[in-house]
């Protein structure tokens, strides 16, 4: 099965339905089953993003390519 050949196809589909309530149907599946990122992170993740988002609400922030070049 070529996945990209089966989107396309459904995407297809998707835009010759003419009613309204399948189309809700289809938005409330997608929504259902839509998986938060958040949700598969470990706790030690969780606290890594938690002590990031702090530092930068605290200012402390360091530029991309100055950081990286004293790490190259």
């Amino acid at each position: 099965m070529d996945i990209q050949a089966e989107k396309y196809s459904l995407i297809e589909y998707i835009t010759q339905i003419k009613d309204i309530g399948l189309v809700e149907k289809l938005k409330q599946f997608v929504k259902a089953n839509e998986r938060d990122f958040w949700n598969d992170l470990t706790e030690d993740q969780k606290s890594e993003i938690r002590q990031g988002m702090s530092e930068l609400d605290r200012g402390e922030k360091f530029d991309y390519e100055e950081f990286m070049s004293k790490h190259r």
